[in-house]
């Protein structure tokens, strides 16, 4: 890690840090300060309203769903065997 990272989260700056593999697969992150992230009323309504569009977006392709409906059962046989 860098000094100016190091001294950004000696500062108290929120921050994840995310490590990738070649295939950039994440691989581990590390999370610092994020109790000191505060977000006002407005801006959450902000971060839902991009939420929610990302996530209809998403849905419309069939095909998405398709892989969404085929990852939910695949999680959830491996939840009955645990």
């Amino acid at each position: 890690m860098d000094d100016k990272t190091k001294a950004d989260i000696d500062a108290g700056v929120p921050m994840v840090i995310v490590h990738w593999d070649e295939n950039g697969t994440t691989t581990s992150q590390e999370a610092y300060n994020l109790e000191n992230i505060s977000l006002s009323d407005r801006q959450k309504e902000q971060l839902a309203m991009a939420t929610l569009e990302a996530c209809r977006k998403f849905y419309s392709d069939p095909e998405n769903v398709k892989k969404y409906e085929a990852w939910k059962a695949k999680r959830d046989e491996t939840k009955k065997h645990k």
